[in-house]
């Protein structure tokens, strides 16, 4: 009975607290301008892992964690970006994709997009790509 009860328990707190990486109600404009905050702040991939796919999560778990930093390292590095702006989202059969532009370490515009899902009701980021 005690174990039946706590099951009970565990279960009603998982609907009690909101889905990590995001805000009830949030726009993807709105999902993807917090993940950018993070990226900015972020040192390791860690504060990073809540806004991210499964499957993009996946990927990163399957990397040596002896590799890991200094991948991020490099990402940071290439994704030096600044003034970024959604300036399109458009809804798809499995979340959004956003249009985005912003300037890069050379100071010239770049656009990229961003993929945003919905995976057991809560947007990820599935895939990003920039162009300068």
């Amino acid at each position: 009975m005690r174990t039946w009860l706590a099951g009970v328990i565990a279960a009603l707190m998982l609907f009690a607290f909101p889905v990590s990486g995001q805000k009830a109600g949030q726009t993807a404009t709105q999902f993807y301008t917090e993940y950018r905050t993070a990226w900015e702040k972020a040192k390791t991939m860690d504060p990073l892992l809540p806004y991210m796919s499964k499957e993009s999560r996946a990927q990163y778990e399957a990397t040596p964690k002896a590799q890991r930093q200094p991948m991020f390292e490099m990402m940071k590095g290439f994704g030096a970006l600044s003034n970024v702006k959604v300036v399109k989202e458009t809804k798809t059969p499995t979340g959004f994709t956003l249009e985005l532009t912003a300037v890069n370490s050379e100071k010239k515009p770049a656009r990229g997009t961003a993929e945003i899902i919905v995976e057991d009701g809560a947007m990820k980021l599935k895939k990003e790509s920039w162009n300068s």
